[in-house]
């Protein structure tokens, strides 16, 4: 009791110092430190601090972290609420994935031993039999749990392990898909056993941290493309199409006409990308037809209504927004001319720069909006602003997305305002983000008819049709939406008290990565609701941090091994995989770089680990800059996301450190 009393003392001074350090100077902070000679398994996780995280993830599962001496192989899981009756260690030690237990969840993993518990099991199936012969039970002194630790020590000899050896290592709590480490789908990491390893001298880099907002890609602000003055930052801009506007005369697609109007190319230059929607009824205060005069006569010479013309006076529409047309949506002819045209804009702007970043699965009602409110006229009519049409009909529409879109998932994803099966389950396996038109406002929101509660719950809709849920599907898609209720609900929304709070509620639980076209780009800078936009701005979407870099302070080898940790302080993870790459850098050139096995789509709010080894064989002694990227892929691997932490260098990298061979 008393050692450990010691060994807690001068655990708690050495975080003490570093803290103290970290506060005093907010400047980029280098410490060298030493990893623990020796690991006590008690429960106690302080002398593990300087050891890299090997994979993190934001169940109750968060760091995982793997060390070893010249006798014993340390495991190390900290998180919150984890199992006291159950966890697992996964550990592959032949290197072969091909043999081996496939364990379910991760790649392809060929796992030799198992962990669980105390009890060690060694592997004795045929890849997918689950034949185990319980090997040996650790004593207390080699094994604890808790529910924030969990620290393991297992004997090289028995693992078949030795300097020099690598193993890939997994962790699953309490049998739970969500609490494991990695994340789901992801590959098991490896750790190498070197020589020196622990007690080798490391450096930790700790970037100061950037408390603004970030004017990157893919989240934010959205506002109209049409025009090209807004004060405020953004990198998104809604362009909203009409099918007569993209095809004024039957089979030529006026995509000339189209960029020119919502411009992009000016667009395209700042790096902005476009969120398309196509629609095939925009209600004005004129009378007029939103799809083509071509399609509309033609479908009146085949016999097929065309639609209905209306002019609502119930005041359901808003004010200068009750006149337009209604198309069949169940006319044969209107479908298969639909389905041209939606595959017409895939091919177009199936290129390696497409300027657009996310199509909004539109067509279908007023605004394209999937409804055709109201449905009741003054007098009792039906269907008095058009009639919306059934699942069987709609599916239609909503495939032709899926299938004209479906290989361009690293260019362009699909997102859409309903909850319906499509969404989740269809030919050609995508899974749909979804965007709420009324960001905001409660009712719209979660009562009992609200989108979110829909989303997640299932819901009957409005022309009583039972539609089933697409819950969390923000954990691999992209939400987003608009403010409500044009400039008097968006300002409402912003507004300090009880709209801000609702705001930034929603923002939690629906986790949208940008707002648009109803947006506040167009306000001024440093109005009265600027803090609030910047909040917002800031949590919306992601938000990467660079918390610390930790690499070998002298040259031991061939290679730099350094270990980033990146937290993601937003609400919502990157939409594409764009790769990650840690370079070496000298008077301002890269010397040397790797891309690593990090997926950014799977960063979800939380901590996260880049890992690395840059060869360095060929590189000549002297100092060099350590730094990060994300680099874009439609502008020749530069990078293209900025992280919130100062260092940024010119060409958009980050430093992370300085090392000297």
């Amino acid at each position: 009791m008393k050692a450990w009393g010691i060994k807690m003392k001068l655990t708690l001074t050495v975080f003490t110092m570093t803290a103290i350090l970290i506060a005093l100077f907010p400047s980029p902070l280098f410490i060298s430190t030493a990893e623990a000679a020796s690991i006590v398994i008690d429960g106690n996780p302080g002398d593990w601090e300087g050891i890299p995280v090997i994979s993190t993830n934001s169940g109750t599962a968060g760091v995982l972290k793997a060390a070893h001496d010249d006798s014993n192989l340390y495991l190390l899981v900290e998180g919150a609420g984890l199992s006291t009756n159950m966890g697992s260690f996964w550990l592959n030690t032949d290197g072969k994935t091909s043999t081996g237990y496939q364990a379910f969840g991760w790649g392809a993993s060929g796992i030799e031993w198992l962990l669980e518990n105390q009890s060690l099991y060694r592997y004795a199936g045929n890849g997918t039999t689950w034949n185990w012969n319980l090997s040996s039970t650790l004593p207390s002194s080699q094994y604890v749990r808790t529910s924030s630790t969990i620290e393991a020590a297992l004997p090289l000899a028995t693992l078949g392990l030795a300097t020099g050896s690598s193993v890939n290592i997994g962790y699953l709590d309490n049998n739970s898909d969500i609490n494991r480490l990695p994340a789901q789908n992801q590959s098991l990491p490896v750790y190498t056993l070197k020589a020196g390893n622990p007690g080798e001298d490391r450096i930790e880099f700790y970037p100061s941290e950037l408390d603004d907002p970030l004017n990157n890609p893919f989240k934010g602000w959205a506002p109209s493309a049409k025009s090209t003055h807004y004060p405020q930052d953004h990198r998104l801009v809604y362009a909203g199409v009409t099918w007569k506007e993209l095809e004024p005369t039957k089979g030529n697609y006026d995509f000339n006409a189209i960029e020119a109007s919502n411009h992009f190319d000016y667009w395209q230059s700042r790096g902005v990308k476009v969120v398309l929607r196509v629609i095939l009824d925009s209600p004005s205060g004129v009378p007029h037809r939103d799809i083509p005069d071509w399609l509309y006569h033609d479908m009146v010479s085949l016999g097929q209504s065309p639609g209905k013309a209306y002019q609502d006076a119930t005041g359901g529409m808003g004010a200068g927004n009750n006149t337009g047309f209604s198309p069949n949506y169940s006319s044969e002819y209107l479908i298969a001319r639909h389905k041209l045209a939606i595959e017409a804009i895939a091919e177009h702007y199936d290129t390696a720069d497409s300027p657009i970043a996310f199509v909004q699965i539109g067509s279908l009602g007023h605004w394209a909006e999937f409804h055709t409110w109201p449905y009741i006229g003054p007098n009792g009519e039906s269907n008095y602003t058009g009639a919306f049409p059934p699942n069987e009909i709609s599916n239609q529409y909503i495939q032709h997305y899926i299938d004209a879109f479906a290989d361009q998932e690293d260019l362009t994803q699909l997102l859409i305002r309903r909850s319906v099966e499509l969404a989740k389950n269809n030919n050609k396996g995508l899974v749909l983000g979804m965007y709420n038109d009324m960001f905001g406002d409660q009712p719209s929101f979660d009562s009992e008819w609200g989108w979110y509660t829909g989303t997640q719950n299932g819901y009957w809709d409005d022309i009583g049709q039972q539609q089933p849920n697409h819950a969390n599907f923000w954990d691999t898609r992209v939400s987003g939406g608009e403010f409500y209720g044009g400039a008097y609900g968006m300002n409402a929304a912003l507004t300090t008290g009880s709209g801000f709070n609702e705001t930034l509620r929603q923002t939690e639980l629906s986790k949208p990565s940008w707002l648009g076209p109803n947006a506040p780009a167009s306000l001024a800078l440093g109005n009265p609701l600027q803090g609030n936009m910047d909040t917002l701005k800031k949590r919306m979407g992601y938000h990467f941090v660079v918390k610390k870099a930790a690499y070998p302070n002298v040259n031991t080898g061939d290679s730099l091994d350094v270990s980033i940790a990146v937290e993601n302080k937003g609400v919502q993870h990157f939409p594409f995989n764009w790769p990650v790459e840690i370079q070496l850098r000298s008077g301002g050139n890269i010397v040397a770089r790797q891309t690593t096995t990090a997926d950014v789509t799977t960063w979800r709010t939380g901590l996260h680990t880049v890992s690395g080894s840059i060869s360095t064989n060929t590189l000549a002694n002297g100092t060099y800059e350590l730094a990060i990227a994300i680099l874009d892929p439609s502008t020749n691997h530069q990078p293209g996301v900025d992280f919130a932490n100062t260092e940024r260098l010119s060409d958009g990298a980050y430093k992370i450190g300085t090392w000297t061979k």
